[in-house]
């Protein structure tokens, strides 16, 4: 049940970014002023999932496999790519 949450929760924080980003929303608070924070967490929870999916891959339901390997790979991108921007956003602001 906990790693069902985290990887709902993960999934969310990155439609919330990807919603930002590519509708130019801004996000006050909470998203914008601890940014680093988000990405660190996101960075701790994604490894979670990548390693309990390595350990667990025999015994994901083969029907929910290929969705489980995608949602992960796609927490993983969407981390990658939010450090590239987030990275890009502070060196342009210094």
């Amino acid at each position: 049940m906990p790693l069902t949450v985290l990887f709902g929760s993960m999934v969310l924080l990155q439609l919330v970014f990807l919603t930002e980003v590519y509708l130019n929303l801004s996000l006050a608070g909470i998203f914008e002023a601890y940014r680093g924070g988000w990405l660190l967490a996101q960075f701790v929870g994604t490894l979670v999932l990548f390693v309990d999916m390595v350990i667990r891959y025999d015994e994901i339901n083969p029907r929910l496999r290929p969705w489980h390997v995608a949602g992960v790979a796609f927490c993983a991108m969407g981390w990658c790519f939010q450090f590239f921007v987030h990275y890009l956003d502070s060196a342009l602001m210094s």
